[in-house]
C-alpha cells in the first residue's frame, strides 16, 4: 500500500471528519493530508517536512503488523495484553500506557502514530500538529486554539478550548460514545483528555468515555481521572452538561 501526501490549505465539510478538522485552527504554513492503511492524518508545521513523513509512518505500521501476527488478540483486544520482549519500544509503551486504564492497545494506536511520528520529524521543525481521528499531537511557541466538534443539540458548535504553549508539547485526544468509527463502551457525548503523552491522551480519552453513562457520572468521573498519572487535562460532555479540569481552559 502507498502512502497518499496531499497538499492541503482547506477541507471540505463533507464529513464528520473534516468538519472537525475545519475547527482545528493551526495556522501553519504548511498543511498535508496523509492517508496509509487505517490512518487519515492531517499534518501542520511551520516547514516543509512532507519528504520526512514516509518512512516513520511506514515503520510504525510495520512494527503494528508484527503485533498483529505474533498475537492475533492485539488488534480486537479490549484489555490489556501481555508485552512481548520482541516488541518495539514505542509498542511496549502502548501496551504499558493502555494497561494502566484497562483498555486494549488499540485503544491507543492514533496517539500511538502520532507520537512515533513527532519524535522522528520534531528536530526538523519548530511547530507541528498531527491530527489522526481526531486525536492531536501538538508542538508550539504559541497557545493554540481548539475547535469541539460534538453531535450534542446543547453544546454543537459553540465550544473552543486553549492550550497554553506551557503544557506543550502535548496530547489531545477525544472519545465518544454517541459519534465516530472508534468503539465506545459508554455513552459520552464527549471525552477530551489533555496529556504531555500522546499515547496517555489516547487511552484515557478512551477509558474516561467508557465511564460515563449519564450526566450523573461526569463528576465521578472527573474525580478519578484527575488522580491519574500523566492527565493534565480533562473535558466531558453528556447531554446538557459539562465537566473541566486541570490545564484545559475554555474559550
Amino acid at each position: 500500500m502507498e502512502i497518499s501526501v496531499e497538499n492541503s490549505s482547506s477541507l471540505a465539510p463533507d464529513s464528520d471528519r473534516n468538519i472537525y478538522r475545519n475547527n482545528v485552527k493551526t495556522g501553519e504554513k504548511y498543511n498535508w493530508k496523509i492517508t496509509y492503511h487505517y490512518s487519515d492524518l492531517l499534518l501542520s508545521s511551520d516547514k516543509d517536512i512532507a519528504g520526512l513523513i514516509e518512512e516513520p509512518l511506514k515503520e510504525i505500521y510495520c512494527f503494528l503488523h508484527g503485533c498483529f501476527k505474533e498475537d492475533p488478540a492485539f488488534l480486537k483486544s479490549l484489555s490489556p495484553v501481555s508485552i512481548k520482549p520482541g516488541y518495539p519500544e514505542i509498542i511496549k509503551k502502548m501496551c504499558l500506557l493502555s494497561s494502566k486504564f484497562n483498555v486494549g492497545p488499540m485503544a491507543a494506536v492514533a496517539g500511538t502514530v502520532n507520537e512515533f511520528l513527532a519524535e522522528k520529524m520534531n528536530k526538523y521543525c519548530g511547530s507541528l500538529i498531527i491530527e489522526n481521528g481526531g486525536d492531536l499531537y501538538l508542538r508550539s511557541k504559541k497557545d493554540r486554539i481548539l475547535g469541539i466538534y460534538v453531535k450534542n443539540k446543547y453544546f454543537k458548535d459553540s465550544i473552543s478550548i486553549r492550550i497554553k504553549s506551557e503544557n506543550m508539547p502535548c496530547g489531545v485526544c477525544a472519545s465518544s460514545g454517541t459519534f465516530g468509527h472508534s468503539l465506545s463502551l459508554g455513552k459520552c457525548d464527549l471525552a477530551v483528555v489533555l496529556s504531555k503523552s500522546a499515547i496517555t491522551a489516547d487511552a484515557a480519552a478512551t477509558a474516561v468515555a467508557n465511564s460515563i453513562s449519564c450526566k450523573d457520572d461526569i463528576l465521578k468521573s472527573i474525580k478519578h481521572f484527575r488522580n491519574c498519572r500523566g492527565i493534565d487535562g480533562l473535558l466531558i460532555i453528556k447531554e446538557d452538561q459539562i465537566g473541566l479540569w486541570g490545564n484545559i481552559e475554555l474559550t
